[in-house]
């Protein structure tokens, strides 16, 4: 049995695949096994991964499209290492990924979450990062628990994407959530209720912008993500031994409004409309927030092309990731 199953959900990944397997086949660890489940894919994503000659990747097509949240669960079933680390189909990870993660739980192995800080860049050059999510500690991997109330808002910041996340197979006993905003969450928090997880100070996950689903799929909004968050949280966190974990969990991304932005260039007008509503309706200060009338009514009124150019150009600008020194480790 290999220490990690690295699970690659994929889609009609046949432009990135290659560049995505290839930064797993850099690892300087090397007891893994790799599953591709493909999401029954119409291009030729299936030809690309068979044509590689590492025994140690394995790919495996759905008969039909699971969706999103089905085809994580898929991986879940299938994945037999001691651990299993996400890598979505579009991102690279540093040569180092899989070293430092096992070499961060060799150090504390209780631990049965590992997340990280990561960085988004745009096009085909992983150099240019144009948005971060930064470490807990710079200078250290820091072991928490969940009555770690400061750090459970840093961990949240970094669960929206899925690649270098990783689960210990036999504590991971929920079900990946029905809800593509939150279906890698829900079960990574329901975990963490009861084990302690590790935040890596380090960055090895580079996380692709064009190809991400929430940019391109306007269909994956028919269930709100503010909701889909709320409910999540009232339903991990149900229960008064909760209520705090609750409230953080609602509060982090209730008050981040610029949310609104991300729903207004890749959703239905409709949507943008709902989303709008529900972060008064969970959250009634909002109401008196200068900043949320910003943002809504600046979303509402521009035009939805226009809008997505300039956080295009401005969002670099904003984050200030050109200049942050930031890149995958390197050995």
């Amino acid at each position: 049995m290999a220490f990690f199953t690295v699970c690659i959900p994929s889609f009609n990944a046949e432009r990135t695949i290659s560049a995505t397997i290839d930064s797993l086949l850099s690892q300087t660890f090397t007891d893994w096994e790799c599953l591709v489940v493909d999401d029954a894919s119409t291009d030729h994503t299936e030809q690309l991964v068979r044509g590689l000659k590492d025994l140690r990747i394995t790919f495996i097509k759905n008969d039909k499209n699971l969706g999103c949240p089905g085809n994580f669960q898929r991986c879940r079933e299938l994945a037999t290492g001691k651990y299993i680390y996400f890598l979505a189909n579009d991102d690279l990870i540093s040569p180092l990924a899989l070293e430092r993660v096992y070499s961060a739980l060799q150090a504390a192995p209780d631990v049965a979450l590992v997340t990280r800080p990561y960085y988004i860049f745009e096009g085909d050059d992983p150099d240019v990062p144009i948005r971060y999510e930064k470490p807990l500690d710079h200078s250290n991997d820091r072991v928490l628990s969940i009555d770690d109330e400061e750090a459970l808002g840093a961990i949240l910041s970094t669960l929206g994407q899925v690649t270098g996340l990783a689960f210990r197979n036999d504590a991971l006993n929920e079900a990946f959530s029905p809800y593509v905003f939150t279906t890698h969450i829900h079960p990574f928090l329901a975990t963490f209720r009861s084990h302690r997880a590790i935040f890596l100070r380090d960055y090895l996950v580079a996380v692709r912008k064009e190809s991400s689903q929430s940019r391109n799929l306007p269909a994956i909004y028919k269930v709100s993500p503010l909701w889909s968050w709320v409910h999540m949280m009232e339903t991990v966190f149900g229960g008064p031994q909760w209520k705090r974990q609750r409230e953080i969990g609602k509060e982090h991304i209730l008050k981040h409004v610029e949310g609104l932005v991300q729903v207004r260039c890749s959703a239905p007008l409709s949507s943008y409309v709902y989303e709008a509503y529900l972060y008064v309706k969970f959250r009634p200060l909002n109401l008196l927030s200068a900043r949320y009338w910003i943002f809504a009514l600046a979303c509402l009124l521009m035009p939805r092309s226009l809008l997505r150019r300039l956080v295009d150009r401005l969002t670099p600008v904003y984050t200030k990731a050109p200049q942050a020194g930031i890149a995958l480790a390197t050995p």
